[in-house]
């Protein structure tokens, strides 16, 4: 089920000197060539890249705003979003990226380019005065991010994510399906992102619609969800039952009817939580994601990590997949290290996990868990996961997915070469892409 694809932005070889370059960056104005090509041949390299990279991540969180601010809350799975929202306040740099490579705006070769980009950023401007003195991005460095910058984002006019997303999303919202209707088809055999995006879709119409446009959706929902019902994963399951939840606690008679038919036609009320307490633990840890994947996050995690650990020792379960992937993403950081202010809380939140909960976790919620899978393609993150897998006994969990178990037993021989092929391997099943 191809929605759309993504075009690069022409750039052709012979374009090397960085006047040459941003001539192709057609979405900079003639001033902001004019002041990257001066910063250039000032050397001032970091002070190049720092603004291509303001005026990358600008126009990619614009592209993607234009797809709507609640349903990407829904794709993220944070709670309480709406259209008046800042994109800013939405949107981390890691998740922009992620976004748009899942949207198709860039390529997963450009989405790793774009993300090496953002890291150098992060680490000179982590570094103190001293280093900073010694230290600096240098030429080869600056003109390979103004490379990936114009090639993955700036050498487009305007990239055509939007209507064609749009086109989707009506489809879902727009009109009634039938069970063998061509793009139900399609969608069974899609890779589970397309499950995940439609999912979102679908609630997201449910909360907010109304009308025909509501009478749609819910229709659409008992036809779709019990279509892939046996193909999701337990993250997406509690979202349908959260949904069910937020609107009975709403008293929002019409959208409970929909979604409690659809319900009992899969037996999916196991997935409604009793009350919605684990809306606290899920915003705590978005608080921590944000923390984790902002500017100066060796400082800034210590805090949501406490506050996660002040709401009590037993989270809930439709809030497991949210808390312990912010947890992982802290206790195995990133490239630079960890930050050891949070990781030793975190690190016990974690060890209090029963061996039942991380095979739930394992089973239902990792092989879609795209952070923590990326993190296993980096030396110093899959080196502290090696340990950690072995300090929690996931060598003897009982695992569905081949791929995964294949990983785990590569971890538990602390084969790193093939762990990381292996978390290269999940993330090309969940996005569809052939593996190389």
């Amino acid at each position: 089920m191809t929605v759309w694809q993504q075009e690069n932005g022409a750039l052709p070889a012979e374009a090397k000197s960085p006047v040459q370059i941003s001539d192709y960056a057609l979405q900079l104005s003639k001033k902001d060539k004019a002041q990257l090509v001066a910063a250039f041949e000032s050397q001032h390299y970091e002070m190049a890249v720092s603004y291509l990279w303001g005026k990358t991540i600008t126009a990619l969180k614009k592209e993607l705003a234009t797809v709507g601010i609640r349903l990407l809350g829904e794709m993220l799975g944070k709670l309480g979003v709406d259209e008046d929202d800042d994109v800013d306040d939405i949107l981390t740099v890691k998740d922009t990226i992620r976004l748009a490579e899942e949207l198709g705006i860039v390529s997963p070769t450009d989405g790793l380019r774009l993300r090496h980009t953002y890291e150098l950023i992060t680490h000179f401007s982590q570094m103190d005065s001293l280093e900073s003195d010694a230290e600096d991005i240098d030429e080869s460095e600056a003109i390979s991010s103004l490379k990936a910058c114009v090639k993955g984002v700036l050498g487009r006019p305007k990239i055509e994510v939007a209507k064609k997303f749009v086109d989707f999303r009506e489809a879902l919202e727009g009109a009634t399906l039938v069970d063998d209707d061509p793009r139900v088809v399609m969608l069974k055999s899609s890779p589970y992102f397309f499950y995940k995006l439609t999912i979102s879709v679908l609630m997201s119409a449910a909360k907010k619609n109304a009308g025909a446009n509501l009478e749609h959706a819910l229709a659409n929902i008992n036809v779709v969800v019990p279509a892939i019902w046996p193909s999701l994963r337990d993250t997406e399951k509690w979202q349908i039952g959260h949904t069910y939840a937020e609107a009975y606690a709403d008293g929002k008679t019409t959208v409970v009817s929909g979604l409690k038919s659809a319900l009992l036609k899969v037996k999916g009320f196991d997935f409604v939580p009793e009350n919605l307490r684990s809306d606290a633990f899920v915003k705590a840890a978005e608080a921590i994601i944000k923390a984790h994947e902002g500017l100066n996050n060796f400082y800034n995690e210590a805090s949501p990590v406490k506050n996660l650990a002040k709401l009590g020792t037993t989270i809930p379960t439709p809030a497991l997949p949210a808390c312990i992937s912010a947890l992982l993403c802290v206790v195995l950081g990133n490239s630079y290290g960890v930050a050891w202010s949070a990781e030793e809380e975190a690190s016990q939140m974690l060890d209090r996990m029963s061996q039942e909960r991380w095979s739930y976790y394992l089973n239902n919620v990792f092989p879609g868990d795209i952070r923590v899978m990326s993190k296993l393609t980096s030396s110093k993150p899959l080196e502290r996961w090696i340990d950690f897998a072995e300090q929690h006994g996931f060598q003897d969990v009982e695992l569905k997915n081949a791929t995964l178990n294949q990983l785990i037993r590569a971890s538990s021989e602390k084969d790193l070469g093939k762990t990381e092929r292996m978390a290269v391997r999940l993330l090309n099943e969940y996005y569809g892409r052939t593996q190389a």
